[in-house]
């Protein structure tokens, strides 16, 4: 790099000399391309090992596969002159804003930038604030206060440093121009990394090259969970069930760092016996302060991303006590006594309608049951549309349409329990709930449990 911003300097000074001094130069000059042009050796000594992740996050990334592999495409692409914008992209959690701001430090280990400015993006921008963050990092006083000034300052600042700059846009959820803040989009002065939550948003910064971080593997998962957790093989060795339901609510974070760290260290002061009888596979009830919160649903996949992010906000990071889940009602398409036992003592209930809930007779007679204890017992009910439109259900139309139309030929058009079932779903779409059709699921489901922990207040208050 430096070689090529020498090469024009010398150029222009040999138009300055004397006659006699130009073969020198000359000769000096394609010594010096000649140089820069058969280089193949790295810019660091392999006598010097580069130091892991960890040294440049300060011990607040680990480095696990996935974090290494995006950091050395990351690196690769930081390097290739034919890519002025890099994406880097991941779930909500996954760490991205941790692994940019570690490699920020590298790379200027390794002097392939002058400096690195990070900014935060928001979705409702404020080129304001983006400015006096960028313009912090660059040392510049401004000397207007319009945004256009403020972006000719910037611009100027960096197309007249001597060694390029990376710029850092965390969390990007929209489109934006960077040359709005001063940015510029195509220069050797300057470098864009992005940081977003899904490829799209990379798309839509035109990102010549993207980077994927990919959640932990399992094995990977549990070690971050035994780290910030407390809990070890060791500890668990006499209580293998123990030992199993531990891996699992691990692994029910999806590989997702910051929620494994969360539920882990939620954990960390409780005794090693809290987790009782395996709460995953055989739940449906959640103990809340006042009283147990009900879930219905078809299909397991559908309730535990709801049935994680209840657990871990309702249980682990509320109520200092365990959380009894109770054994699983269910045999085949037939409600127990005990389920309906179970319905009358909560006090919410919380419905996944799904696009295959209405196939479960099952989950139809827990419907009408709900809705019996909504009237009789004031039960608060929840519904949740999960990919399906209440218009839908209220008229039978779709896929509710084809499940009753089978449910009449087996049982008759005229039959008591249809009838009831039908008038359920009536019922249930006009209350007040939730739908999710599109987007980030983890972001819907926390919505889910902002409003769980709102109602669970409420009880509470109620019952004092």
């Amino acid at each position: 790099m430096e070689a090529d911003i020498l090469i024009p300097e010398v150029e222009n000074l040999t138009l300055q000399v004397r006659r006699r001094q130009w073969n020198g130069f000359r000769k000096l000059l394609k010594k010096i391309t000649t140089f820069n042009m058969k280089c193949d050796f790295q810019p660091f000594s392999i006598l010097i090992p580069i130091p892991s992740l960890e040294h440049f996050s300060s011990g607040n990334i680990v480095s696990f596969k996935s974090r290494e592999k995006a950091s050395d495409q990351l690196l690769v692409a930081l390097r290739d002159d034919n890519w002025s914008i890099i994406g880097l992209y991941g779930r909500q959690g996954s760490g991205k804003t941790t692994l940019v701001k570690a490699m920020g430090e590298k790379v200027k280990f390794l002097k392939m930038f002058s400096k690195v400015v990070f900014a935060t993006v928001s979705q409702n921008i404020n080129i304001r604030t983006m400015q006096e963050e960028i313009a912090d990092s660059l040392d510049i006083r401004f000397d207007k206060n319009t945004d256009a000034g403020r972006a000719r300052s910037i611009f100027s600042t960096i197309e007249s440093m001597i060694r390029p700059i990376l710029v850092i846009f965390d969390d990007v959820q929209v489109k934006f121009d960077p040359e709005d803040f001063g940015v510029p989009c195509k220069s050797n002065r300057c470098k864009i990394l992005v940081t977003a939550r899904c490829q799209q948003d990379c798309d839509l910064m035109y990102c010549q090259r993207d980077v994927q971080l990919d959640p932990l593997s399992k094995e990977e998962a549990w070690t971050l969970f035994e780290k910030h957790s407390g809990i070890h093989d060791e500890e668990c060795s006499s209580s293998p069930d123990l030992l199993n339901v531990a891996r699992e609510v691990a692994f029910e974070c999806e590989g997702v760092p910051r929620l494994i760290k969360d539920v882990a260290s939620s954990l960390r002061n409780k005794p090693i016996g809290w987790m009782g009888k395996h709460p995953l596979d055989k739940s449906q009830t959640f103990n809340g302060l006042n009283g147990k919160f009900f879930l219905s649903f078809r299909g397991r996949r559908y309730a535990l991303r709801v049935y994680r992010v209840l657990f871990i906000n309702l249980y682990v990071k509320g109520d200092s006590r365990p959380l009894w889940m109770m054994e699983d009602c269910r045999r085949g398409d037939q409600t127990s006594p005990s389920l309906l036992n179970v319905i009358e003592a909560s006090r919410l209930s919380i419905i996944v309608l799904s696009e295959n809930y209405a196939n479960s007779t099952r989950c139809l007679d827990e419907l009408v049951k709900i809705l019996e204890c909504k009237k009789l017992k004031k039960q608060l009910v929840w519904p949740i549309f999960y990919k399906v439109e209440p218009s839908d259900i209220r008229n039978m139309r779709k896929c509710y349409g084809k499940d009753m139309a089978r449910h009449e030929n087996i049982f008759g058009v005229d039959s008591e329990r249809v009838q009831k079932w039908k008038s359920a779903l009536g019922e249930v779409c006009n209350l007040s709930g939730m739908a999710y059709s599109i987007g980030f699921e983890y972001e819907f489901f926390q919505k889910i449990v902002e409003h769980a922990n709102d109602i669970r207040s409420r009880l509470q208050l109620r019952t004092i």
